[in-house]
């Protein structure tokens, strides 16, 4: 009989330790791979591309301030950099047939949606960072924040919000 409590006991507890380990979140890392130094974010051992990193902070409800600023930015900057690539497409194609004189405006623009979309992939990064850093602390705030001016897109467009 004592041993029947004795093992029931250690069972008790063993599955009490399982179960709080399973709560314990495995926390985000940021590396930087290859030769232009893109980050990554890398979570049990397996790499998020951006676009899971922003559902892993949609689907958690203490991460909802978070997740607009960088879905936003992400968004933005991957649509000019689309639109880039179509817009520059197509002058090329039409250089490579004799039958048309390509319009070169379109290039011209193109690169302009490109180096317009780096601003908001550099904010994306800092986004990201930023809420990596928050999810790793325990959803604990930063002791050494400092105040930052951000570019946000609101209920009435682009805009600039200072974060304090």
């Amino acid at each position: 009989m004592k041993k029947a409590i004795f093992a029931l006991l250690f069972l008790t507890l063993l599955g009490m330790i399982g179960a709080q380990a399973q709560t314990v979140s495995e926390p985000i890392e940021i590396l930087e791979k290859g030769i232009f130094k893109k980050k990554v974010y890398k979570k049990c051992e397996i790499e998020m591309e951006p676009t899971q990193l922003i559902k892993l902070f949609q689907n958690d409800p203490a991460m909802k301030d978070y997740v607009k600023p960088i879905a936003g930015n992400y968004l933005i900057s991957k649509l000019l950099s689309a639109t880039a690539v179509v817009l520059v497409s197509y002058p090329l194609l039409n250089s490579l047939s004799d039958d048309h004189d390509p319009n070169w405006n379109l290039a011209y623009i193109a690169a302009g949606c490109a180096v317009a979309s780096i601003p908001f992939q550099k904010w994306f990064e800092k986004n990201a960072d930023e809420a990596v850093a928050y999810y790793n602390s325990g959803y604990q705030a930063r002791t050494d924040y400092q105040p930052t001016l951000n570019v946000q897109i609101g209920n009435h467009g682009l805009g600039l919000a200072f974060k304090f």
